[in-house]
């Protein structure tokens, strides 16, 4: 691969032994050196490619923590329904319905939060404009789906079918007849019976996905999805086109095989590594499905149980045992308790193991057990684009208790162990976002808004961190990834803002000027240029 000195940047390595340095050595994928630019030609030597970066600060490669890559491609091959109302959802189905034969409209990313009373999605509403066609739309948290007459009787599912553990087939109240909506397990009842698009479509929306992430500064991705995704990054990998480090978090559903295999959590090498077992406590905040201590506000529901506390001891147990971590989706304060407890009944076991078992989310949590993660260990994976986005919706269905929400700040103050991501396609997969939204806590639509909770805000750098050195440990691979040092694998971003240095509103404005993995130039705006659709 050869030598290459990277300098004309602030480098920030996230090393507290060497925090920033001007130049980068790099040889066959990994740094050699850091540090001045004459001590890093000094320590290559000579024949080197010099390379002069194209903006004034440099960070490690940001990886996401918590994407689901997948179905983020494949949003290209759907109907976009983000940010539509009701009508206009309505009459996108109709277009589609005039244009489609015989096949199944599929869409995702409505939010029907701020839809008027009279604006129900219900099966009838797609009946009027499906022509026929089954029809089945992914709510934008990705935790109900909605659908038409023609896809309940498509899967077989009727007045008599039963909700299956975890889920819910909405019914109405009056009638008994099912609405339509479908959450949590029930979702999949519908959703696995769709055909899937043509391998080569896949692969098409694979690539297009890559290259915005690496135009946006990502290098890594940790993705909780299943087998077509796996099966898509290796046939990327395989014909050299693989641009992110990749950690495949394994459905719940599979821990039978893994054990039978004899697989366990990273497994793989510094491409595709196989990572944590993912589970589900409860819901979400959107479809008021995230498991809470005490009712939503104005409300009897506290939500839906997914996985019982029992349940969750059980399998817990079973994957430490067999040097499995568990990766568990908890989003209400009684989801989280849960899988605090279940995961304080393994701690033995877990460390015997020298297994970091990760929440994912920690959305709302009871004070009394913030200190928990750092005590047992538990590495909690936020998004923080969820702070700014749920804050309204925060604040209707869980009140006063959003003071609790999103405690990026306390939690590492108590001494956890941070990652972040995005959960896009929910929200925005963009890690620059994030970092403005964990250190500003305001949307960026909203600059005159006061800050949300403010006390919950965290540093620029340490939000950074978690995209980078947090993110590393995360997955185990802390000695190898997240910092800019001797022996680490080089990958790093270049900003057209020192962010560290500037007010952090600034980071509205910054962009990705170049992006390096393993030593290559994989993004460089000045070349090329693709805009998130």
């Amino acid at each position: 691969m050869g030598c290459t000195v990277f300098c004309g940047a602030r480098f920030y390595t996230m090393d507290a032994s060497n925090p920033v340095v001007s130049a980068l050595g790099v040889r066959d994928g990994k740094i050699v050196a850091a540090g001045s630019v004459e001590a890093v030609k000094r320590a290559v030597g000579r024949g080197c490619q010099e390379i002069e970066v194209p903006g004034p600060a440099a960070i490690p490669g940001l990886t996401d923590c918590h994407v689901h890559f997948g179905d983020f491609a494949l949003r290209f091959l759907r109907l976009n329904l983000e940010g539509l109302n009701f009508r206009q959802i309505l009459e996108k189905v109709a277009g589609e319905a005039r244009q489609t034969k015989g096949r199944w409209i599929v869409g995702s990313g409505w939010d029907g939060n701020g839809w008027g009373r009279d604006e129900r999605p219900t099966k009838e509403a797609l009946d009027v404009v499906a022509q026929g066609h089954p029809v089945a739309l992914l709510s934008k948290d990705e935790h109900t789906l909605w659908v038409n007459s023609a896809a309940l009787r498509e899967v077989g599912i009727d007045e008599s079918t039963e909700d299956p553990p975890g889920g819910r087939i909405c019914r109405d109240e009056a009638t008994g007849e099912i609405t339509g909506l479908l959450r949590e397990n029930a979702v999949a009842m519908i959703w696995s019976s769709i055909p899937d698009p043509e391998p080569h479509e896949v692969l098409r929306a694979f690539r297009r996905a890559q290259k915005l992430a690496n135009s946006l500064g990502l290098t890594g991705v940790h993705v909780p999805e299943g087998a077509r995704t796996l099966q898509a990054f290796q046939e990327l990998r395989s014909s050299g086109e693989l641009s992110l480090r990749v950690y495949m978090m394994i459905p719940g559903k599979r821990l039978d095989d893994l054990i039978r295999l004899g697989i366990r959590t990273g497994l793989g090498d510094e491409m595709i590594r196989l990572g944590h077992l993912k589970l589900f406590a409860d819901g979400s905040l959107g479809s008021q499905t995230a498991l809470l201590l005490e009712p939503y506000e104005g409300e009897q529901s506290v939500g839906i149980e997914v996985l019982s506390k029992s349940e969750m001891v059980s399998l817990f147990k079973r994957a430490s045992s067999k040097g499995i971590a568990v990766a568990i989706h908890a989003i209400g304060d009684a989801a989280n308790r849960n899988a605090l407890d279940a995961f304080e009944s393994v701690k033995e076991l877990s460390s015997a193991a020298g297994l970091r078992h990760r929440i994912e989310h920690a959305q709302l949590l009871h004070p009394g057990d913030i200190p928990r993660f750092a005590r047992l260990g538990i590495t909690a994976s936020m998004q923080p684009v969820h702070a700014t986005s749920d804050r309204y919706i925060a604040e209707r269905h869980w009140g006063s208790r959003s003071a609790n929400a999103y405690c990026f700040r306390s939690l590492l103050q108590s001494g956890a162990k941070l990652c972040f991501g995005s959960d896009g396609p929910v929200e925005t997969i963009d890690p620059l976002k994030g970092v403005y939204a964990a250190a500003v806590r305001k949307r960026e639509t909203e600059p005159e808004s006061e800050p949300w909770y403010p006390a919950e805000r965290i540093s620029v750098y340490d939000a950074v961190y978690a995209y980078t050195a947090g993110a590393a440990h995360a997955s185990g691979e802390e000695n190898c990834r997240g910092m800019l040092k001797p022996g680490f694998l080089a990958d790093f971003v270049v900003l057209s803002r020192d962010i560290f240095k500037e007010d952090p509103e600034e980071i509205k404005r910054t962009r990705v000027t170049m992006t390096v993995l393993g030593g290559n130039i994989v993004w460089d705006d000045l070349n090329q240029s693709e805009g998130e659709s």
